[in-house]
């Protein structure tokens, strides 16, 4: 009897402690997302991956593709040409990049190409089954195997279009609707067998349809999935799972386990490690490892926002990247990824009295065996059991703790712990009988019954952090205790308001206050010294949320306003902010993970810092944060190396290699095309696309298509709003454009030409990878720029030039013939004409040389006047005294000049008679003492008519002919005053110009000028144009020669008569001209 009662309790113990047993190992809450908006329909019938990676859903109102942003709904279309057969979708089956559809009204087949759905196409005998109802599809080779909802199998030859038909097996089963015996799974199992699961048989049949081995199943079965490749496993509808092993020619049903008992099994499917999901009727999923051992039983949680959101399960998929898939009845889609969220987050749940007691948490500390001892605002304090992953509380509200709020905790002993709390002192708590006593300002030494922080330093002594009552010190050994005194290095003041403390690997103690920066204290004998750090000596901000000590023995302080990095050697504070790439400068907590990094809570979310490169990784609540939002130094890291940030929604626990930044490559595809800001289908009006968008490599648009937008996307379904996109397009482009979340190229106006459209992006976690996609594009020219066109005008051009060509020598030939004639006649008149040059030729000759003989003659007589003229000039000083006429000596030497200049010009008029050129005698010039002698020659006619004549200073060098150039000048000066008029202000103006390589010397006069007409023959010889006016008409003709002589030219303007002239002698500068003359020379 008493054996009998041991053994009673045992088994109850037993039964107590299994479902604690199970929670411990698989307790861990599963948290799904959650899909409806966008879908045609709530009630997924049918789940399937593509190759491409896309999601087919299959409803009862329309099927869905779903590529992680959108849905593409496609539906029943009323010409019946192309659309679906009916709405409601019961099966789908990928055949080479197609989709076979199963719907109510018979089946429908998917078109990738061009992105449509049309009936499916049967041929010849398959027109007598386009009309049924199928609900399981297979292929092999050629032959279509269709398992209908009630009338049996079907067997679809596709090249022949035979069909051969295999009833349902009803006659050995006693049902009432012989439509409940339906195909529910088909399997090839070779060349010759396949194996159909039937609700109530299950057969082997060969190809001929002739029975090879059947089996009855007892319970009427639902769904199926392939186990092992000689297996499977089929769920009932009541709730039963079967294992069905086949042989070579035979079966065998084994029931494995009674899963759900009168919810029926309406999905499996197997995980990517193996674990069998099978979803029930109104019962949720349960979950199996692969020995089906029980893992865990998902049920929809009312209080569980991330709980599946319906417990009847019609479909399940697992995807090539592991994620399960859920199609709960009328409640959407639910995805599973478990690396969907990077952090864990736990948090707390009202109805769950083992949870988290708080949502806000303040502070942490480990004990010896792992767990946490956690402090709420609100909830007390909570021991965190990980082994059993649960919470166990202790709070005011359950009169086990002092206080709801909890701001610090401290382990003092292996079964002590201090917390310090709001407004009831220190609770010291006994880990072991559980029992709190409290130390408050009226029963003990405490300054203040608001305890902030609390710390054990190397010897023990225990640090009391008083909410604006300073900081004292207690030693356990001695019982006593002290106050330390703060004061501003800047006012000296005394510092009350403290709000971190911390020691660090030297024994130096660091507080930091709410708004008045930093202590450092040092320890010397009995007392302390400090030092102070503000905002107006090194760090970034006086409200001093946390301070750590990295394996480096660095110091971090992390402010409400950034991050500082201690340098011992300076005393002072490196400052890294928002400016530095940090993506909040409120840092609430610090953990360092001893490989460069610094772990930093902010109040928008979680931030990585490189202390090496300065590099920031950011994380915010779509990897799973608690919030974006974090308490001050609410921070452990575990002795499991595990890293927890509390914030005000629970606390996130994770390690390092959690939240590394993955490196999958998504698949990038083109997904639409507009024109004008209207969508470009495949065989539209635009005449641009063949094929869907997605399928093809290369586009083609008139030069008149000048608005083009191209969209594309990334496939993934984990966190698509965080991937990024760029592209540029080659042959216009040279840079990236880097767009974020935006995937749209648009571009204008795109000249004729070939381009390539390249494409990338990052992965959901931002990273970019090596997905790079190429789209190929032309813009064809308008006719006229198009090669033919041009080949077309070059022929045609020929052929005009051709043609005209021809009957030019038409018209050469006919013109010939008559020309011949008329040379003839004129030949003899040239030949009259020739004898009479000759005569004339040599009378000229005779001519010539009498005028030699003249001109030698005349150049004799000239200068022997000349010559008497000189004599005679010299004499007058003799007779004279010059000194009773001073204006005497200017005129003899005018005369001298004059004589001199006159002698020199006979000579090279004599000269260019035999010879026919002028031959110049070049040198450096004075230009200013040229134009002081002219000046000098005419200052009788100036003086006599009252002109004034103004020469400009510094005039630049002149390479050329001394006597020349002085007659160029001459002859400028005395036409100035010869055509003067009646001017009441007669002016002349010797200035210059610099052009360059030139210079321009001008004689302006304010005179009676001259006309175009009379500007056009200026320089002709012995042209004359004022009646009135003495002259040869051969002055200007020999200047002209002279300054072409010289390699240079004149230049006369005028505006009109009565409006002066400006006569220009335009030379090479100085130094360009003697530089010809050396080259001429050497030449």
């Amino acid at each position: 009897m008493l054996y009998k009662s041991l053994l009673t309790l045992f088994t109850i113990f037993i039964a107590l402690c299994t479902p604690i047993l199970v929670q411990s190992q698989y307790s861990e809450s599963l948290n799904f997302q959650h899909i409806q908006e966008g879908m045609s329909q709530s009630s997924a019938t049918v789940l399937l991956e593509d190759t491409f990676g896309f999601i087919w859903i299959g409803t009862r109102n329309g099927l869905n593709r779903y590529d992680g942003k959108d849905f593409e709904i496609y539906t029943k279309s009323l010409d019946g040409i192309t659309g679906l057969k009916h709405e409601y979708i019961t099966a789908l089956h990928e055949d080479d990049q197609n989709i076979i559809i199963g719907t109510n009204e018979g089946l429908s087949l998917y078109n990738r190409s061009l992105n449509i759905i049309t009936p499916y196409p049967f041929i010849n005998e398959g027109q007598s089954i386009k009309d049924v109802v199928f609900e399981t599809i297979a292929k092999h080779g050629e032959i279509l195997w269709l398992g209908s909802e009630s009338i049996g199998l079907y067997r679809y030859e596709l090249e022949t279009g035979k069909v051969n038909h295999f009833a349902p097996p009803n006659e050995y089963i006693n049902i009432d609707n012989p439509r409940l015996n339906k195909v529910v799974k088909i399997n090839v199992l070779d060349d010759n067998r396949i194996l159909v699961v039937f609700t109530y048989n299950t057969l082997i049949l060969n190809y001929e349809m002739e029975i090879i081995s059947e089996i009855l199943q007892t319970e009427a079965i639902i769904t199926g999935i392939n186990s092992s490749e000689n297996s499977l496993l089929i769920g009932s509808g009541s709730g039963s799972l079967f294992k069905l092993d086949i042989a070579e020619n035979s079966i065998s049903i084994t029931k494995e386990k009674e899963v759900s008992p009168g919810f029926g099994i309406r999905s499996l499917e197997k995980n990517i490690d193996n674990e069998l999901w099978i979803g029930t009727e109104n019962n949720g999923l349960h979950v199996y490892n692969e020995n089906l051992d029980f893992i865990r039983h998902i049920e929809y949680s009312v209080t569980r926002p991330n709980s599946i959101s319906g417990n009847s399960i019609w479909a399940l998929l697992c995807t090539r990247d592991g994620t399960m898939w859920i199609a709960p009845y009328k409640s959407g889609l639910n995805i599973y990824d478990k690396e969907y969220y990077k952090f864990k987050h736990i948090n707390s749940d009202p109805f769950n009295p083992k949870s988290l007691s708080n949502k806000l948490v303040n502070c942490f500390t480990e004990d010896d065996k792992g767990n946490l001892w956690i402090g709420t605002d609100g909830g007390g304090i909570d021991y965190w059991d990980r082994s059993l992953d649960i919470f166990e509380n202790y709070s005011l509200s359950k009169k086990t703790f002092a206080s709801n709020v909890v701001l610090s905790i401290l382990q003092t002993k292996d079964d002590e712990i201090w917390a310090g709390t709001w407004t009831n002192g220190i609770a010291v708590l006994n880990t072991n009988t559980k029992k709190t006593s409290v130390l408050t300002s009226k029963n003990s030494f405490l300054k203040s019954n608001i305890i902030i922080d609390l710390l054990k330093d190397k010897k023990e002594r225990i640090w009391i952090v008083n909410y604006f009552s300073g900081v004292q010190v207690y030693d356990p050994k001695t019982k006593t205790h002290q106050d330390i005194t703060l004061k501003s290095e800047i006012d000296g003041s005394i510092i009350n308001s403290i709000y971190q403390i911390f020691e660090d690997n030297q024994g130096n103690i660091w507080i930091g206050t709410l708004n008045t920066g930093l202590f450092k204290l040092t320890e010397k004998g009995d007392e302390w010294s400090s030092d102070h750090y503000h905002t107006k000596n090194s760090i970034s901000n006086n409200f001093i949320n946390v301070i750590i000590q990295d394996n480096e023995d660095t110091i971090w302080v992390g402010t409400q306003g950034g991050l500082n990095k201690y340098n011992p050697e300076t005393n002072s504070f490196l400052v890294i902010a928002k400016s530095d790439g940090l993506k909040n400068d409120a840092i609430k907590g610090i953990i360092d993970d001893q490989k460069g990094h610094l772990w930093l809570s902010t109040e928008d979310g979680i931030i990585r810092y490189d202390t090496n490169t300065g590099e920031t990784i950011n994380y915010d609540v779509g990897d799973g944060l608690q919030s974006k939002e974090f308490i001050a130094s609410s921070s452990i890291t575990t002795k499991k190396g595990e890293y927890i940030f509390g914030g005000i929604n629970g606390f996130n626990i994770f390690t390092a290699s959690d939240v590394e930044k993955r490196k999958d490559t998504l698949t990038l595809f083109v997904s639409g095309l507009k024109l004008f800001n209207q969508p470009v289908l495949p065989n539209d009006d635009f005449g641009i696309l063949e094929r869907d968008i997605s399928q093809v490599d290369s586009l083609t648009f008139n030069y008149n298509q000048s608005v083009i937008n191209i969209d594309f996307k990334a496939l993934t379904f984990r966190h698509p709003e965080s991937v990024n996109y760029a592209f540029y397009l080659e042959g216009f482009e040279k840079d990236w454009n880097y767009v974020g979340n935006n995937p749209t190229a648009t571009y204008t106006n795109l000249n004729p030409g070939e381009y390539i459209l390249k494409i990338k992006s990052t992965n959901s976690d931002g990273v970019w990878v090596d997905n790079e996609i190429d789209l190929h594009i032309t813009v064809t020219p308008p006719y006229w720029q198009t090669w033919w066109f041009k080949t077309l005008m070059v022929a045609l051009v020929l052929l005009l030039f051709y043609i005209a060509q021809h009957v030019k020598l038409l018209n050469i030939r006919k013109n010939q013939r008559r020309l011949e004639l008329k040379v003839d006649e004129r030949t003899k008149e040239l030949q009259f004409q020739k004898n009479k040059l000759v005569e004339a030729a040599d009378n000229l000759a005779s001519k010539n040389e009498e005028i030699q003989r003249f001109t030698y003659a005349v150049s004799h007589d000239l200068k022997s006047p000349l010559g008497n003229i000189k004599g005679l000039a010299s004499l007058i000083p003799l007779e004279v005294s010059l000194e009773d006429h001073p204006g005497l000596a200017e005129y003899l030497s005018l005369i001298d000049v004059s004589c001199n200049n006159m002698n020199e010009l006979i000579s090279d008029i004599t000269e260019i008679a035999r010879l026919g050129k002028i031959d110049n005698k070049n040198e450096l010039l004075k230009t200013n003492e040229l134009l002081d002698l002219s000046r000098n020659l005419i200052k009788g006619k100036l003086k006599q008519l009252n002109i004034e004549l103004s020469i400009t200073e510094n005039m630049p060098d002149i390479f050329g002919d001394r006597n020349r150039i002085i007659q160029v000048f001459g002859n400028f000066l005395d036409n100035a005053i010869k055509y003067m008029g009646n001017q009441e202000n007669p002016k002349i103006i010797v200035t210059y110009e610099d052009n360059g390589d030139t210079n321009s010397f001008m004689v302006i006069d304010n005179g009676s000028g001259m006309n175009e007409g009379a500007l056009k023959k200026l320089f002709t010889p012995f042209e004359r144009f004022h009646d009135n006016v003495k002259g040869t008409g051969l002055g200007l003709y020999m200047v002209k020669q002279i300054a072409n002589s010289h390699g240079g030219t004149i230049i006369a303007e005028s505006e009109g008569e009565g409006k002066g002239a400006t006569f220009k002698l335009v030379l090479p500068k100085a130094k360009i001209a003697a530089q010809n003359a050396r080259k001429s020379l050497i030449s």
